[in-house]
């Protein structure tokens, strides 16, 4: 019993979050080193073979400091100038072998130094500069606000149905595993509007407020709203109080983790095989079966045609399963043969790979 208690009072969430804070840091710290050792070290290696020339020089042939320091500088680099005085055979024989070694090393020092500030520096802005062309060029994307274990299941998805997206995260772990992937990033705060600016909100589909914490999902769902009211939001949220906030912030859509995850549990258990089929439809590309939704345009072929009148002039194969009018939020709508089709409607439909482009050409050209 005294042994549980003392597990309890060392092994406390807090602790265990600080703990991880800390590891975190200490690693961060380890990844900064190995950042900076490529020109750190080289330079201290240098600093030593200047010392242990000089006093060579000094011991060997007494030379006073400058001129033994001088002395170790024409060696290293071979410039030819000559000697200081005639050396003798102990100051040859260190000669010798201290250019051979302290040539060959001061080489490699230059070209590491070199090749660290050409990667670092300069291909580093070129990088950057590559990167905010690319981003100023985006239209119809979507931003991912945090890239942690959400935000990086968000990414894949968005990689697997090729849509351009831009990731913005604080941390350098992040960052880097956009690199890797080759995923456009900007290192920042989310619900700074400078950087939701720069992320081109204005011109974006929809944003992603993925991060850990609610209130920062809240305020970047205020400041995504107040910079385009249009784009479309999807919010998470950790506690179920947060949701109703989530919402009068402005976010069109609010998931939680939790809740979600129970509910696809008790889907799993009670109707395996609606949700294996559900599954299947919406994360598989080669499937023949596609669930889609697709957007009415203005002058398109559908326009002002009812469903009846749509299927029997163009044969439609797909079905159209829902029709939600473009003032609603409502996911499910069952349409009658009657229903008039108009621009700003959804279509949600189900068919062939065939039958749904089809049908989306239909909804989208005139």
């Amino acid at each position: 019993m005294h042994k549980h208690g003392i597990s309890k009072i060392l092994f406390t969430p807090a602790l265990m979050k600080r703990m991880f804070l800390l590891y975190n840091n200490f690693m961060r710290k380890i990844n900064n080193f190995r950042y900076f050792r490529r020109i750190i070290i080289p330079l201290l290696v240098l600093i030593f073979l200047y010392f242990v020339g000089s006093l060579g020089y000094m011991f060997i042939e007494g030379m006073e400091p400058l001129d033994a320091l001088f002395m170790t500088t024409i060696t290293i680099t071979t410039v030819g100038y000559g000697v200081i005085g005639r050396l003798s055979d102990a100051g040859i024989i260190f000669t010798i072998f201290f250019i051979i070694i302290g040539t060959g090393l001061a080489a490699y020092i230059l070209i590491s130094v070199a090749d660290y500030i050409l990667s670092e520096f300069l291909l580093g802005r070129m990088e950057t500069r590559r990167i905010k062309k690319m981003i100023a060029r985006l239209k119809k994307h979507y931003i991912i606000c945090g890239l942690g274990r959400v935000g990086l299941e968000i990414a894949n998805e968005l990689t697997h149905n090729k849509a351009k997206f831009i990731v913005i995260d604080t941390a350098d772990e992040p960052i880097e595993t956009c690199k890797e992937n080759n995923w456009l990033y900007i290192q920042g705060n989310a619900s700074d509007d400078d950087i939701l600016l720069e992320a081109g909100i204005q011109k974006a589909k929809s944003l992603f407020a993925a991060l850990d914490t609610d209130t920062d999902n809240v305020y970047i769902t205020l400041s995504a709203k107040s910079l385009n009211p249009d784009i479309f939001v999807v919010a998470r949220a950790t506690a179920q109080e947060t949701i109703s906030k989530l919402e009068k912030a402005g976010a069109d859509r609010v998931l939680s983790p939790q809740v979600l995850g129970g509910r696809r549990m008790a889907a799993m258990a009670l109707q395996p095989l609606v949700t294996d089929f559900l599954d299947t439809i919406m994360g598989t590309q080669n499937i023949e079966v596609r669930l889609l939704e697709i957007k009415i345009r203005k002058g398109s072929k559908l326009e002002g045609k009812t469903i009846k009148e749509a299927s029997g002039k163009y044969e439609l194969g797909a079905l159209i399963i829902s029709v939600i009018e473009a003032d609603q939020k409502t996911t499910y709508n069952q349409p009658a043969a009657d229903t008039l089709l108009a621009a700003g409607q959804v279509l949600i439909a189900i068919g062939t790979k065939e039958q749904i482009q089809m049908l989306s050409n239909l909804a989208t050209s005139g």
